[in-house]
């Protein structure tokens, strides 16, 4: 008993001290407890989804300039496990091909294509049971991965929720339709570096974050 103990006592220490370099200390704790949280083997839903993100921008410190996410399509997959009649656990998995871009005159670094992911946990609440249309709204945090496209600049991983509604459409017992609109908070610190190489940083942030919406339509598949 002891011995596993102190086994479950370094996993979790290590766990932790993964999340230390890309979670802030209020969030650190929650994402712990939900990725190691028991789930079912299998998801009860897998749905494959692709939408258009719009929004994101912020503003360079030094010069002023904003700084803005170019609207673009987006993919990805949302796992739900069943967890109580009108409740479930839900991943939510999405990625964007992008590019970042600038209103005003951009002198000093070139701008780049920039992929955004979301890896995010979190729960959803069902509407109407028994319905072939069920309307639900959803809740999630995790991380956001902004990567650019330029091996010399860094990846940026910053803490993010999100807010979500939509409804899901049955035809059948294992397969539908799911259509959601879900806007998405990324957090970050105020005068900050960001897209940083051996010479400096493309970006010292002003904003203490941004937020992107996006619509999307899913194929479901239910086990």
């Amino acid at each position: 008993m002891k011995t596993d103990s102190v086994m479950q006592s370094k996993i979790m220490a290590s766990a932790v001290g993964s999340l230390r370099a890309v979670i802030p200390a209020l969030m650190r704790t929650g994402l712990a407890m939900i990725f190691l949280m028991p789930l079912p083997s299998q998801a009860d839903e897998i749905a494959v989804s692709v939408g258009q993100r719009y929004g994101g921008s912020f503003e360079d410190t030094y010069t002023a300039t904003q700084f803005d996410v170019e609207n673009a399509s987006s993919y990805g997959v949302v796992l739900d496990f069943d967890s109580a009649l009108q409740e479930q656990i839900e991943v939510y998995l999405s990625r964007q091909h992008t590019r970042l871009t600038t209103a005003g005159l951009f002198t000093g670094n070139p701008l780049f294509d920039l992929t955004i992911d979301y890896f995010h946990v979190g729960g959803l609440v069902l509407y109407g049971q028994g319905d072939s249309m069920r309307p639900f709204i959803s809740g999630t945090f995790g991380m956001t991965q902004m990567r650019p496209k330029r091996a010399d600049l860094s990846t940026e991983n910053k803490p993010s929720i999100s807010l979500g509604g939509g409804g899901k459409v049955f035809l059948g017992r294992q397969i539908g339709l799911r259509f959601e609109v879900r806007g998405i908070y990324t957090a970050m610190d105020a005068n900050s570096d960001i897209f940083c190489a051996g010479g400096g940083c493309s970006i010292k942030v002003r904003s203490s974050g941004f937020i992107q919406t996006e619509f999307s339509a899913s194929l479901i598949a239910r086990f």
